[in-house]
């Protein structure tokens, strides 16, 4: 009898408990808000042949999302797991776009430019206009196009087709359905799923042997995986004797699957 009314009053107290921290979960209010912040903005700005003309900078204000929203995770008997989980997340309902002036701009000597055309550069920023909270779940992670510039000592900078992994994805922290009194963390981001690299070759006009054979690489394809801490490197340099300069990339189609997948 006492080992009964013992488990009867262990359940009742985490029943309570359970309860109390639901109504307490549902007093608490959204607090997903649009604030501003500070920060410094970097901007190069290249030739087509990818030889830096001028770097400009500036310290602007701009708008982000903060706060925290109401999330809860109860018992469920039509998941694998026993817990449904419902989760929401601060985040931008749509971006606006601006642009801004950047006053601090310098020569690839470190010379302030003074001169109206060159003196500011005009940039466009994005921002969240508006935050909500948001059901968290949905995942944004694509492969993007963009314009790489390859760089080594000696030779002059040369711009080429690449991909990036852009987007967000799903994480969270949560109190573990599993293990008492313990938390669960899903971090998950936006990353390659595979690689593809391309040979290009770079001008050298003072160096003895003229040009050098520079493998860089490129996502394969993107997707959300768990966070991890990657060394990345992107430029292997390789010198070889009499390598044929190539004219001006136009397409991606240089890039071909790496042979270590």
């Amino acid at each position: 009898m006492n080992n009964r009314m013992l488990r009867i009053f262990i359940y009742s107290i985490i029943g309570t408990e359970m309860i109390s921290g639901t109504l307490i979960s549902q007093k608490i209010d959204d607090t997903c808000e649009t604030l501003t912040s500070d920060i410094h903005i970097t901007k190069e700005e290249f030739d087509e042949g990818g030889i830096l003309l001028r770097t400009c900078s500036d310290d602007l204000s701009v708008t982000k999302c903060e706060g925290f929203c109401n999330s809860q995770v109860q018992p469920s008997i039509m998941t694998a797991t026993g817990f449904l989980k419902d989760c929401y997340c601060c985040r931008e309902s749509y971006l606006k776009e601006r642009n801004v002036i950047l006053h601090d701009c310098y020569s690839p000597d470190g010379i302030k430019l003074v001169e109206p055309t060159t003196a500011t550069m005009e940039i466009k920023l994005r921002e969240p206009a508006d935050c909500k909270c948001f059901k968290c779940g949905v995942d944004e992670c694509k492969m993007t196009k963009m314009l790489h510039v390859l760089k080594a000592d000696g030779c002059l900078p040369k711009r080429i087709p690449s991909f990036i992994c852009h987007g967000r994805c799903s994480s969270y922290i949560q109190v573990s359905g599993s293990r008492m009194w313990q938390m669960e963390r899903s971090c998950m981001c936006c990353q390659e799923s595979g690689e593809r690299e391309a040979t290009v070759s770079l001008f050298c006009p003072k160096e003895k042997r003229k040009f050098r054979k520079i493998t860089t690489k490129a996502p394969l394809e993107c997707m959300c995986r768990p966070c991890t801490g990657i060394e990345e490197y992107s430029v292997i340099p390789q010198e070889i004797a009499g390598f044929a300069e190539e004219g001006p990339l136009t397409s991606s189609a240089h890039f071909r699957r790496s042979s270590v997948l």
